[in-house]
């Protein structure tokens, strides 16, 4: 039986290979993998042969990106958690639970860990092997914590408020399929055709607190420029982490119940107006919006889509308030 502190095999201990299951690092019994975007997903909205680009510019067709998963796993643990993501799926994500969003948390997460972990495989560039490998296995512990709460897909698990995580849902209007995510600052968005996700990893639910607003939107359908400008918001909220909240765990042998606890608190630099913009300007020119100039304009406002047909802004006058907010309880 394994120890108490020994429930997973930790990243001091992992051999980052490919023989090696991913999210619990024993050796696979089996060759087997798991793909990070899972099948019915890639079915559903027909990305088997799309390609993702990964950080280092490099495009990957979505049915080639998996990672070594053991049979227990594979086929037991995340077999299931897929089940249950599914039937979220299915309700639109609609009045979710603390259960439901630790789903989502998982889902999420896994997607995001799992896609750094492909990236210890490959090269920055094939014609030049000896530039080595798009992540080391020490860039990889900085996602210790997140590996960590992978665990909760293998065991049951206690996460003692604050959650480490702030989720919003956004309704909109067209029904095609869009992944986006910033490493750095621990965020992604996925859209499923008319409904998405947007997340944010161990900030300790601050963000979904002081950007509360944007959960409004989730009673309104959103053009895509408008999906975007909200998680740019989000997306640099997140980016203005300085000192991120640490985690220690507890694992029970006898009940095999993990607890995470936090320590710490979540630390922000100041919202600045030019830095978002650039973050929006980025989001949609990589998107193929083309605007013809930056959203930044010459006056230092920043132009906006979330308005509505009268031009009366989404989100009123509580997003400021919200946002100045923000700035002074973090900082």
């Amino acid at each position: 039986m394994e120890s108490p502190l020994n429930f997973y095999r930790n990243f001091n201990e992992e051999t980052f290979d490919d023989v090696s299951c991913f999210l619990c690092g024993k050796e696979c019994d089996s060759k087997t993998a798991e793909h990070i975007f899972p099948k019915w997903l890639q079915h559903k909205f027909d990305l088997w042969d799309k390609k993702l680009t990964i950080t280092n510019g490099t495009a990957i067709p979505y049915r080639n990106l998996t990672v070594p998963c053991c049979s227990e796993c594979n086929n037991v643990h995340l077999s299931r958690l897929e089940e249950k993501f599914m039937l979220l799926l299915d309700k639109s994500f609609h009045e979710l639970t603390f259960d439901d969003e630790k789903i989502i948390f998982q889902w999420t997460a896994k997607i995001l860990y799992s896609t750094r972990y492909k990236e210890l495989s490959l090269l920055v560039d094939r014609t030049n092997p000896k530039l080595g490998k798009v992540i080391s296995p020490q860039e990889l512990e900085s996602y210790s914590s997140l590996h960590l709460f992978l665990q909760s897909i293998r065991f049951k698990t206690k996460f003692n408020e604050p959650k480490p995580w702030s989720i919003f849902i956004f309704p909109c209007k067209d029904e095609d399929f869009w992944y986006h995510n910033n490493i750095p600052a621990l965020c992604l968005s996925m859209k499923f055709g008319k409904i998405a996700i947007t997340i944010v990893y161990e900030e300790n639910n601050l963000i979904s607190d002081f950007m509360a607003p944007l959960k409004d939107l989730s009673k309104i359908e959103l053009s895509f420029p408008q999906y975007l400008e909200a998680n740019a918001h989000i997306f640099y909220s997140a980016m203005l982490k300085e000192k991120v909240p640490h985690y220690i765990s507890s694992f029970n042998q006898n009940t095999e119940i993990l607890i995470v606890n936090t320590v710490g608190t979540l630390n922000s630099r100041k919202w600045v107006d030019e830095e978002f913009a650039s973050v929006l300007d980025f989001m949609l020119f990589s998107c193929g919006i083309n605007i013809g100039a930056s959203v930044l304009q010459p006056d230092g406002l920043v132009t906006t889509f979330l308005v509505d047909e009268n031009n009366v802004h989404l989100l009123k006058k509580h997003f400021k308030k919200k946002r100045q907010q923000l700035i002074r309880v973090i900082i």
